[in-house]
Order: C-alpha cells, then structure tokens, then sequence
C-alpha cells in the first residue's frame, strides 16, 4: 500500500480503494473515533448524525475471503472500475416508499399530485400525474406521511423526468427535516416489516 494512500483521508461518497480495518473519525465528535471493516469498492456511508462531516483513514490493509488468491483465483483479484455518472452520484441511501406527495412551483397555484416512489434524505423518485412546468426546475415538495402524522414539506430541485417518473433533490434541507425523513422511512419499514409477518 502506497505510504499517501494510508494517511489520506476519505470521505463519505468515495470508493473504498481497498479492503482493511479503517479509523472513522466524526466531525461532530458525537462518538469516539472507532475502526471498521470495509471492503474496496464500498461506497462510504455518511453518518446518521454529522452527515458527511466525517472522515475514514486506513488503519491496515487485511484480505476478504473473496480477494485471496487460493479461495477466489484470479478472476476477483482484477479491481473493475465502476462507471458511474456525477447525476446518478447519490449521498443518500434511497428506499422504496409509497407515499401521496403534492408539488408546487414558484408563481402557480396549481397543485401536481402523485406518489413517491423511493425516499432518502437527500431527495425523492416519484410519480406524477399531473404535466410539470417544462421551464421551471426549483418547487415544494410535499409528502403526506399515514394519518396522525404531520406532513413534510422541502425545497427541492427537478433532477429528471421521464414520462411521470420524476427526480426531485431536496434544497436547503436542515437537520431536523432530514431526521424527519429518517423517522418516517424507520416507521414504513416497521409497517412493512408487521404486514409482511
């Protein structure tokens, strides 16, 4: 291992460029610096609490089972770049929720109603059956969480669309909006979770 690559620190997004035992240090300090196993071509995650305010150094390089000559052969042992475009680059893990959403846009009161059809953090897939401005990027996205809950309400950006599926990135999201986010897809996964039992 190449003496820079050991004392870089990476960041949460990058590719891991190799499997080892790796500190993780949190820029929020909300938790001691803690070691982790992570195998080279992971995505690093951002933490739940400091986001992306967080660092991963390697500490040393160890072999998975599936990188060691004598269980894989050669065939594993070859690094395939991943060819991944910036627009499909995504901070945030997404997870399949269906939820009735409304959005909005600046200077119209015209109120597009649809679903999503995943949900993260960091924006949201949906689908819309009414016809989307085709000059205006920036709106409000509006998502109405199961009855007794109070419904979520964020700036976001129109990232894609393709006949009614869309593409919304949320803007200007503040902590307690993304941790609203984070209970509701912990509550649909519980939901989920119950119906399927």
């Amino acid at each position: 291992m190449h003496p820079t690559t050991q004392n870089r620190k990476f960041r949460p997004g990058e590719l891991a460029p190799i499997t080892g035992i790796y500190l993780v240090v949190h820029g929020s300090r909300h938790r001691t610096p803690h070691e982790v196993v992570i195998i080279r071509g992971e995505h690093l995650p951002a933490c739940r609490t400091c986001k992306v305010d967080t660092f991963f150094q390697i500490v040393r390089p160890i072999s998975h089972i599936t990188h060691d000559w004598d269980f894989s052969g050669p065939n594993n042992l070859v690094v395939r770049p991943k060819h991944e475009e910036f627009h499909d680059f995504r901070m945030f893990r997404r997870i399949h929720i269906e939820l009735p959403v409304i959005v909005q846009f600046p200077g119209s009161s015209d109120l597009i109603y649809g679903h999503s059809s995943d949900l993260s953090a960091g924006g949201m897939g949906a689908i819309i059956r009414g016809q989307l401005p085709s000059r205006t990027r920036g709106g409000t996205v509006k998502i109405s969480p199961p009855a007794g809950r109070k419904q979520l309400s964020f700036d976001a950006q129109l990232r894609y669309q393709s006949g009614v599926r869309c593409g919304f990135e949320f803007t200007n999201i503040s902590v307690a909006g993304r941790e609203a986010i984070r209970r509701l897809i912990e509550t649909q996964k519980h939901r989920a979770a119950q119906v399927a039992d």
